[in-house]
């Protein structure tokens, strides 16, 4: 199917190190989620055999990737390479909320992310 809407779609823990919530849709070469970080939670540190590219929709997050640090908010995007160790928590008193674009690996997507059964 070509058209999605965030609100159809199913809400869970996509991943392991991360304490948000998403949906996702798979497609041949690339996958997108959004995800939603209610304060005070945390993606622990991890890496991917994927590149991934954060764009922050609302909220703020204290972020690392490799060896730099910066606080995100609305409109940022963070660029994470393959094999990069990366963390984040969200330090707003808001949901952060964030699309996360990854190219597919022998790691991503997890069985954890894949679309339950109908």
């Amino acid at each position: 199917m070509p058209f999605y809407h965030w609100d159809d779609l199913t809400r869970k823990n996509l991943a392991k190190p991360s304490d948000s919530e998403g949906s996702i849709i798979i497609g041949e070469n690339i996958t997108l989620n959004r995800s939603i970080s209610q304060p005070g939670k945390v993606a622990r540190p991890h890496f991917h055999g994927c590149e991934q590219m954060i764009n922050v929709v609302s909220g703020r997050a204290w972020f690392r990737v490799g060896s730099d640090e910066k606080e995100v908010t609305v409109g940022d995007i963070v660029h994470i390479p393959p094999g990069t160790e990366h963390e984040f928590n969200n330090i707003g008193s808001e949901e952060f909320v964030y699309l996360s674009f990854k190219n597919k690996s022998e790691d991503w997507p997890p069985a954890t992310a894949l679309p339950d059964e109908k």
